[in-house]
């Protein structure tokens, strides 16, 4: 497997990877995960969980991207070693990388986890054009590229022109961390005090929305004055464009009624969402193709607002554990977070029934069987 940022960076496209590379481990598969090393103190190469995580040095970095001649060095080598390769889009070298895999014959799949916006800029979009190239170049190439759901697959360009070339697998979601400390405990470390809880979870980058869910909270403690908005995720050492010097003053204010807590280790996310009434993903633009935290969030019985983005709003969809609301638009956001506020009861479901529905075991499954039938297709060299 192939991308470009690992842990410990954090997002929903590496915690994917891990979370899939682990679980196919425990079933006995060899998994190799080549990746940057984004941070200078990580270790080159290492064993994580039973999957070997190797990193290489970075020459230079073009926003989120990053250039690595070693990178592709050590993908020569390993490519030749395995029976199937996994790219994980978006990613820089998607050219040079399928190169190597059609030289050594070994056939490739594609995750597409979401697409490509770069921030606005004649640089960026010169950039964003290199990228593109090189993501449809790998796309026509593959044997097969997957995304989460059906809905994203129809509504993106790039998935949507190869109809025939693209399938879904729901991404793999494990059951999380459980709670640790009373609800009590929990208030006092992270300084949250009143309710309803609303909780964010997410790094604080352009495309996450918060600026639109901070105004939608003023709007929504007109109704529940007592409500908290508790922001979770990295707020300054985010890849590309951050927005945490940007809130800083809209956070600052300690009538807002809005606590931000900086990253918390996995441990902590069971705590918070424990003490959550409801979590808000209000993402803006297909940067964003699901939210595997909204999955987590239902699983521990709290319901959950998300944008009505394609595949976003695919959870809510599928369970009825929330409101969708209209993207970029405080109104139409603080109208939905005080729908389920005011009627929690309507939006519970049971855990079983969203286990079924995300089964974590059916994810792996579906990519081993995915995995099998592309080494029964490799080529003949």
């Amino acid at each position: 497997m192939v991308l470009d940022y690992y842990r410990p960076n954090i997002s929903g496209l590496s915690l994917y990877v891990e979370r899939l590379s682990r679980a196919l481990a425990e079933r006995g598969h060899a998994v190799t995960v080549l990746t940057h090393r984004h941070l200078s103190g990580l270790p080159g190469e290492e064993w994580q969980a039973g999957v070997r995580v190797l990193r290489a040095p970075v020459l230079a970095r073009l926003g989120k991207a990053l250039l690595s001649p070693a990178l592709l060095r050590s993908a020569a080598r390993e490519i030749a070693r395995a029976d199937v390769f996994h790219l994980h889009a978006p990613l820089a070298g998607a050219v040079p990388l399928a190169f190597l895999s059609q030289h050594a014959g070994v056939p490739f799949v594609v995750t597409y986890h979401c697409d490509l916006r770069p921030p606005e800029g004649v640089v960026q979009r010169a950039i964003e054009a290199v990228a593109r190239a090189s993501q449809n170049f790998a796309l026509d190439r593959a044997w097969k590229t997957v995304t989460y759901t059906e809905d994203y697959a129809r509504h993106t360009a790039a998935l949507a022109e190869r109809p025939d070339a693209v399938g879904w697998i729901l991404p793999p979601v494990p059951d999380g961390a459980e709670r640790i400390e009373t609800e009590a405990r929990v208030r006092e470390r992270y300084g949250i005090q009143g309710a309803p809880v609303i909780l964010f979870l997410g790094r604080f980058a352009e495309e996450k929305g918060l600026p639109y869910l901070i105004e939608a909270f003023a709007k929504v403690r007109r109704r529940f004055p007592n409500a908290v908005l508790v922001l979770v995720g990295e707020k300054d050492n985010v890849p590309g464009e951050t927005i945490g010097e940007r809130l800083t003053p809209l956070i600052a204010d300690p009538r807002a009624g809005i606590v931000a807590t900086g990253s918390v280790p996995p441990e902590a996310t069971g705590d918070l969402l424990a003490l959550a009434d409801l979590l808000v993903l209000p993402s803006t633009n297909s940067t964003e193709s699901f939210g595997l935290v909204q999955v987590e969030a239902m699983l521990r019985g709290v319901p959950v607002v998300a944008s009505d983005l394609p595949g976003v709003r695919q959870p809510v969809r599928m369970t009825g554990m929330g409101e969708i609301a209209p993207v970029a638009d405080p109104e139409g956001l603080a109208t939905a977070m005080r729908r389920v506020l005011e009627s929690p009861e309507k939006y519970r479901r049971g855990r079983d029934v969203i286990r079924e529905i995300f089964s974590m075991d059916r994810t792996v499954s579906e990519y081993e069987a995915l995995y099998r039938q592309a080494a029964v297709d490799r080529p003949v060299q």
